[in-house]
């Protein structure tokens, strides 16, 4: 039987877990209206259009792409992408579900623009869980990504590839291409999948079509974000957040775990000298 993901409407959070459990990923059709679609576009071109492709010298170039372009610090770069995106109630409600019975709270890992060029070739196959080495080894999720199309995302031009169920299989086991599903989306459709599912991105076979997606992270609390987000966002911008912005993207110290009596419960991360990292806005309890 050929391998397939769900399809669901982009309300249906518990359909969403539990599909994620299941097989690891799934798609949430219209996650997101055109019209946002193109105001986070136009807002973020000005900084795609000066971001040359490829990564910085020293890494893997054919992992990152020597033709596909990726700009960090979206929150500082884009409103509509905090309002919309970051803080969609949907995506939230799956992480709720899938991470915070193992933390304290989650924060965002990461977020970029994974814009594929023509000629791209596809990228490797692989668990976002590596970046935690150690921890894939607990057994328990890490992290909910999530990967909105920006334009048609089809086979041709480089459409994720995700391996259905590989979220369950021992870290060692070989890879079978067999059960390789190319999953693709519509503009404003989103893959969401865990950290421990095996998946790449697509070979762009086209002479002139970008693949454009962008993509979220959501990671429990206790581990270090791949993005240094909040580096990336100045006192002026987070002063203009929402209170779970702030949170999620580590203007705001948190609980490593889920505990709230004892020592459990007098424990906080992400902190400098006893005070609470929110100081903008007067947010001093997190959740």
């Amino acid at each position: 039987m050929t391998p397939t993901l769900k399809r669901l409407g982009r309300h249906d959070v518990a359909g969403a877990a539990q599909a994620l459990d299941l097989d690891g990923a799934v798609v949430l059709e219209g996650l997101v209206g055109a019209t946002t679609i193109a105001e986070i576009d136009a807002e973020l071109a000005p900084h795609v259009s000066i971001r040359p492709p490829g990564f910085r010298p020293g890494f893997d170039a054919a992992f990152y792409g020597k033709n596909t372009t990726r700009i960090q610090g979206l929150a500082a770069k884009s409103a509509t992408f905090v309002a919309e995106y970051l803080l969609h109630p949907t995506m939230l409600g799956i992480c709720d579900i899938m991470l915070a019975g193992s933390c304290g709270d989650y924060w965002m890992s990461q977020a970029e623009t994974i814009f594929i060029g023509p000629g791209e070739p596809a990228q490797s196959l692989h668990r976002d869980d590596e970046n935690w080495t150690y921890a894939q080894t607990i057994g328990i999720d890490l992290q909910v990504s999530v990967l909105l199309a920006m334009e048609t995302s089809d086979a041709e031009v480089g459409a994720t590839r995700v391996i259905p169920g590989s979220h369950r299989w021992p870290l060692d086991a070989p890879v079978d291409l067999d059960a390789v599903v190319t999953v693709e989306l519509e503009p404003g459709d989103a893959l969401a999948y865990l950290g421990g599912v095996v998946h790449g991105g697509g070979a762009n076979r086209t002479e002139s079509r970008w693949r454009k997606a962008l993509y979220i992270g959501f990671l429990v609390g206790w581990l270090t974000p791949e993005e240094a987000v909040a580096l990336s966002l100045p006192p002026d911008v987070v002063e203009a957040l929402p209170d779970r912005a702030r949170q999620l993207l580590g203007w705001s110290s948190m609980r490593g775990n889920a505990g709230m009596d004892g020592t459990a419960g007098a424990l906080q991360l992400w902190q400098a000298d006893a005070d609470e990292l929110a100081r903008h806005g007067g947010l001093f309890v997190n959740r």
